[in-house]
């Protein structure tokens, strides 16, 4: 992809959490964030989604650094291999609670949650305003909810480690890339692709 639509990418990121305010069934959107990844991994056989099409990655490239402010050495237990997996483990928990509760919602064992939560653990009490309602049945809603959480998680967690260190530090932890690398070490078709820390 030409760098120059690249660096445009950040704006689907902008555009997910905008629409979550129209919506929030838009969240759903996440989908394709998860299923794009193996889509070109697949068919490309390299990890195609870090280097040149992940909108995240464009987005933190985009936040401001100071010419004058020092770059931080980035921690070494940071971005550990010991560290990627827990990043990959944490994630695979998240999806696991959030199709198991969706699920307990959808037989009505369960009371939807309609707020977003910020590391699983950490609920974020706001009403998101919506532009148009929907009648959507509650456990999409619920779903909804906790697709928006993942995404606003590793969002925040991401512009942090860029604001701390560098501005593709997540990337270095993040799942989509330690996992597109397990796949691509036992396929004995992978180099490590570097992101460009900055």
């Amino acid at each position: 992809m030409k760098p120059g639509i690249w660096s445009k990418l950040w704006l689907f990121t902008a555009a997910y959490f905008s629409l979550v305010f129209v919506n929030i069934h838009l969240a759903l959107l996440a989908l394709i964030c998860f299923s794009l990844p193996v889509y070109f991994l697949l068919r490309d056989q390299k990890k195609s989604w870090c280097q040149s099409y992940c909108p995240r990655a464009s987005f933190l490239m985009k936040i401001p650094r100071s010419k004058n402010q020092p770059l931080r050495p980035i921690p070494a237990w940071l971005v550990s291999e010991k560290a990627r997996q827990w990043v990959v483990r944490y994630f695979t928990l998240n999806l696991f609670f959030a199709t198991m509760s969706t699920l307990m919602v959808a037989v009505g064992r369960m009371a939807p949650m309609l707020i977003p939560r910020f590391l699983i653990l950490f609920p974020i009490d706001v009403t998101l305003p919506q532009l148009v309602s929907l009648d959507w049945p509650l456990w999409l809603t619920h779903l909804s909810f906790r697709f928006l959480s993942m995404m606003m998680t590793s969002t925040l967690v991401g512009v942090a480690l860029a604001i701390l260190y560098r501005n593709r530090t997540w990337c270095a932890i993040c799942p989509v890339a330690t996992l597109s690398d397990q796949y691509l070490d036992r396929k004995g078709t992978g180099s490590r692709f570097v992101p460009p820390l900055r």
